[in-house]
């Protein structure tokens, strides 16, 4: 329904409904500006998914390429030397031993950054939604937040089909301790929302509901904070690595049968991989980086839900921490974006 202001009306009664116009207002532009950023987030984290996993194949078939040992198979058992003076062996290996000097090593290009991250980025866009009602609460004491929170809920449920992700079992080289913390929190946020959507239309259910209950946001942000640099250190860097190794060791090859142009386009290549590698590692750090901007948003919002604050001190913590809520998704789509 359109807010508007009557002219026969006494300027009494007009005074607060322009004031319930302007709370309106308020909510839909917090409400749209989070979904609009949710969305632009997710669309440029599908794209980055793309290159990388473009990135990834190119390692792969530099690698294959590389030897004529070397078969276009995953994994591949490789041999590497442990000493400088060793003579020269094939790259790739069957079922033989390795070669005097050498030692197996068997490599896999890795998790798919798709699969690693679109749960981590589904989960966070969740709980701007999450956030974006806690605001509209603050920002109205008793607005009907039930749409977003079902949202919120619905959101939640969905991460179920990122099974390995529920599990804490989708990070490669990540220890029992972290893996079951991943798996835990994630659970547990998922039956808080759950628990919240029931609640939904009663507004002071839900904001007890997030008093007591809400650390439990907290810990599933820390989580994926910690997933996400150990994937970055780790992981989101190899193929990259493998990639730039993988094409020095062509040019080591073949550098005296290449023309100086030939050298010179393979020699460009090394260059731009070596540089790309720096680059999982702090696109990473950066995500990281907004998932805590997220958590320091939603506690707030819960520590303002949990005090005695005036009208102003309220739509003051709503606007500060939907500020932080926005500005963590529009990084995320910024750093997803490729360059």
């Amino acid at each position: 329904m359109r807010c508007r202001v009557i002219s026969l009306l006494p300027v009494l009664t007009a005074l607060p409904l322009l004031a319930g116009c302007a709370t309106n207002a308020i909510q839909l532009e917090t409400a749209g500006t989070v979904q609009a950023r949710g969305r632009e987030a997710v669309l440029a984290t599908t794209a980055y998914f793309d290159a990388i996993e473009l990135r990834r194949r190119e390692a792969a078939a530099a690698l294959v390429a590389s030897d004529p040992s070397c078969l276009p198979a995953t994994p591949l058992r490789i041999q590497v030397p442990t000493a400088p003076t060793v003579p020269p062996a094939p790259l790739c290996l069957a079922n033989e031993a390795p070669a005097p000097g050498y030692t197996a090593f068997e490599i896999d290009i890795g998790s798919s950054p798709r699969a690693v991250l679109e749960p981590r980025v589904a989960l966070l866009a969740a709980i701007g939604g999450y956030a974006d009602a806690l605001a509209a609460i603050l920002d109205a004491p008793k607005t009907d937040v039930s749409a977003e929170i079902t949202a919120f809920a619905d959101q939640a449920d969905r991460l179920a089909r990122f099974a390995n992700f529920v599990a804490g079992t989708d990070l490669p080289n990540v220890n029992a301790a972290v893996a079951r913390e991943q798996g835990q929190s994630v659970v547990a946020l998922i039956a808080f929302a759950n628990d919240l959507a029931r609640e939904a239309r009663q507004t002071r259910n839900v904001r007890a509901l997030v008093v007591e209950r809400g650390a439990v946001v907290d810990r599933a942000l820390a989580s994926l904070s910690v997933q996400v640099l150990t994937w970055g250190r780790g992981a989101a860097r190899n193929a990259d690595d493998l990639y730039s190794n993988a094409l020095f060791r062509t040019y080591l090859r073949n550098r005296t049968s290449l023309t100086a142009e030939q050298r010179e386009q393979l020699a460009a290549r090394v260059f731009a991989a070596r540089e790309a590698a720096k680059q999982g590692p702090l696109r990473a750090a950066e995500v990281a980086d907004a998932i805590d901007l997220t958590a320091k948003a939603q506690a707030g919002l819960r520590d303002a839900l949990a005090g005695r604050l005036s009208p102003q001190q309220r739509r003051a913590a709503a606007r500060l921490n939907i500020d932080r809520i926005t500005r963590a998704l529009g990084l995320i789509a910024s750093i997803a974006t490729p360059a």
